[in-house]
């Protein structure tokens, strides 16, 4: 008698780490016999992959729970479950909190979840499943390369983080620093790129500390140069790093010595006071982290560089909001990631009053994104008549809502090696697919965006063909 098919469902919440451990999770289940669908009233497991960086990533996860409980009622099957980092930092406790759910479990277990939902079916009670596990006995799910004709993919090199930054959360939801083996690494690269991919991206909660946890082993950027060498390759990225940890090794690969290394940086400041900074812990100062800025400049002219930036911590005055915004003016950020605070229960920050009221941070915030809104505009000038090189991600989003139309369908999309989305015509005669490395010029710049018009397919390093027009320092 054939097994009756089972469907799982995930809705995932966060950052990009919580994407990849979304397509673990998808992999080890479809071992067990699972298929994924997009319907979770088709589904006979749901679980919301979460993450407790900012309260209204968590509050979103409460009212999806609260949506998906009827769905109970007409599947006696259907197993509920809260995975990710609310997982880790609620444990039993969320299984209280929502009578209705039958399983709770962290990042650090993913490879038990076929095994737990089995219990879970057997038992008919709640499980949490949230221990962390150490650096000797840790044990990394091998990355299974899809025939799914994607070219960009995600690859963990390390987990958790030995920062403890005050407002943040990250080292008690994922545990202590654990870098992946540097063999292995390369060796899910060269997977990866047997199956089609051409750009890859380092993950880890912060990737410039790579290696610090193995002793003799390779450092991250001596880990850069090891993904550089394999063959085919074409792109690499990675995020997310800390300031503390950019060393002039790393800052030194960006001189074109890796050519896959994409020119784009993203290196999170989150204050530009630093009195701000050390009641947040950084670990270093404005004028620190400016040499870094201006030492990625020297090194590559052409780098896109990006930040996160939180406004509202707890002691935070207006002159200091203001020389966070004088930071971005002097740095020129591309892009810059903002947020309000959001105190996380558990955290250094959260034993001090947060006395800034919500209203106040939301106009700080409103000022701060006007401002860098000022900055983009400028900043993206610079991609207006250029030749850019484009990774083909597939038919634009104007040519996907317009389906066969004449007028769109040979318009494609994808990304220039600095991480801008970049929307160009094709020509009849000359086919583009998903994949395909090509040059762009580009005819109009918008605040987050390019388009342009194909002029040449298969292209390399096109954008290193223009001028270095990025000035060598920080206004």
């Amino acid at each position: 008698m054939n097994q009756k098919e089972r469907f799982v469902y995930v809705q995932t919440f966060g950052c990009q780490m919580n994407i990849y451990d979304t397509e673990r999770m998808h992999q080890v289940l479809g071992v067990d016999g699972y298929s994924t669908t997009n319907d979770p009233s088709q589904a006979d497991l749901i679980l919301l992959n979460t993450c407790s960086v900012r309260d209204k990533a968590e509050q979103k996860m409460l009212s999806a729970l609260g949506r998906f409980h009827p769905l109970k009622e007409h599947n006696d099957e259907l197993v509920l479950g809260v995975t990710g980092c609310v997982a880790t930092q609620e444990k039993d406790a969320l299984l209280q909190k929502v009578p209705y759910l039958d399983l709770v479990l962290g990042p650090d277990n993913i490879a038990a979840l076929p095994e737990v939902v089995r219990k879970v079916r057997s038992d008919r009670q709640g499980i949490a499943e949230t221990k962390f596990y150490n650096k000797r006995s840790y044990e990394w799910i091998p990355v299974e390369p899809q025939n799914d004709g994607e070219v960009s993919a995600m690859l963990t090199i390390m987990k958790g983080c030995n920062k403890f930054c005050s407002f943040c959360i990250v080292p008690f939801t994922r545990g202590r620093e654990v870098s992946k083996p540097a063999n292995l690494i390369v060796d899910e690269v060269k997977r990866l790129v047997d199956h089609g991919v051409k750009e890859i991206t380092l993950l880890g909660q912060n990737v410039n500390s790579y290696g610090l946890d193995r002793p003799g082993e390779p450092d991250f950027a001596e880990l850069l140069a090891l993904v550089d060498g394999v063959a085919g390759l074409e792109r690499l990225r990675f995020t997310t790093s800390h300031p503390w940890d950019c060393t002039d090794e790393l800052i030194a690969s960006f001189d074109g010595r890796l050519g896959s290394l994409c020119e784009y940086f993203h290196l999170p400041v989150q204050s530009g006071s630093d009195e701000v900074l050390k009641m947040m812990r950084r670990g270093y100062t404005i004028e620190s982290f400016k040499e870094r800025m201006l030492r990625l400049k020297e090194a590559c002219p052409d780098i896109a560089l990006s930040t996160d930036i939180i406004v509202g911590f707890p002691g935070e005055t207006e002159a200091q909001l203001e020389e966070t915004i004088e930071l971005l003016r002097e740095v020129q950020f591309e892009r810059i990631f903002s947020f309000a605070y959001s105190e996380r229960p558990g955290t250094a920050a959260a034993r001090v009053v947060d006395d800034i009221p919500r209203e106040v941070k939301a106009d700080r915030l409103r000022r701060v994104q006007a401002a860098q809104a000022e900055i983009s505009g400028e900043v993206m000038k610079k991609y207006q008549g250029r030749t850019v090189e484009v990774l083909v991600e597939g038919p634009s989003r104007k040519a996907e809502r317009a389906g066969a139309s004449a007028d769109f369908k040979a318009q494609m999309a994808g990304r220039t090696r600095s991480n801008v989305v970049t929307n160009f015509s094709t020509q009849l005669d000359r086919p583009v697919q998903k994949g395909d490395l090509v040059q762009v010029v580009v005819d109009t710049v918008y605040p987050h965006s390019l388009a342009g018009t194909l002029v040449g397919v298969d292209s390399k390093r096109a954008e290193t063909t223009e001028p270095r027009r990025t000035p060598l320092t920080l206004r």
